[in-house]
């Protein structure tokens, strides 16, 4: 089974409106939270890199995932009180992720792998990397190649979004199911596993 069937029937929704744009390239890598290689600290296994409007003299600190877009007021960076030295600036976390685990790679994944934490967290169908996964399958379907077919968007979604070998099984260590495996958030933390339908 494809990835773009298993997200419709995770999903259980109809295929998405089809327009045009064009697109080349770029391969990421997708954390079981639902963000980029580029938004974890590289404490946390991450490339994430220090921001380029920040000025050299300002020493920057991170740990952790800052990938999910901050809900309304969230102080994005804090200053650190110090009495002599340089500036330290702390970036604060916007997900609650401590490491990065790498499950899939996405081609152009833009902005579609920036989902906020939501509010229901119940819902796997609302977990951001599914989130992700289908704001990324509708921006294919605006590929000018899939031209309104939903069989070649599918095809499409399936070359731009692949799991990485071995990484797609369930997180519960006696267990080793690897169909319909999903990320869920497990704990009061937000922490994100890949669950079976049995451990969801």
């Amino acid at each position: 089974m494809s990835s773009s069937s298993e997200l419709d029937a995770l999903l259980g929704t109809a295929h998405t409106k089809i327009v045009e744009i064009t697109t080349a390239e770029k391969w990421s890598t997708v954390c079981t939270c639902g963000h980029l290689d580029r938004y974890h600290s590289e404490s946390t296994g991450g490339t994430a890199a220090r921001p380029l409007r920040l000025p050299e003299r300002v020493t920057w600190t991170f740990h952790g995932c800052r990938g999910a877009i901050p809900y309304r007021g969230f102080k994005a960076r804090e200053p650190v009180p110090q009495e002599d030295g340089p500036p330290i600036v702390r970036e604060q976390p916007t997900c609650p992720c401590e490491e990065f685990r790498p499950v899939a790679k996405v081609d152009r994944a833009g902005r579609y792998f920036n989902q906020k934490i939501p509010r229901d967290r119940e819902d796997p169908a609302r977990h951001p990397f599914v989130t992700g996964m289908r704001a990324h399958r509708t921006r294919i379907s605006k590929l000018k190649s899939v031209a309104g077919d939903p069989a070649k968007r599918d095809r499409e979604f399936d070359r731009r979004f692949t799991w990485l070998p071995d990484a797609r099984v369930c997180s519960i260590s006696s267990c080793t199911e690897t169909a319909d495996v999903w990320p869920v958030f497990v704990d009061a933390d937000d922490r994100s596993e890949l669950r079976c339908p049995k451990h969801r």
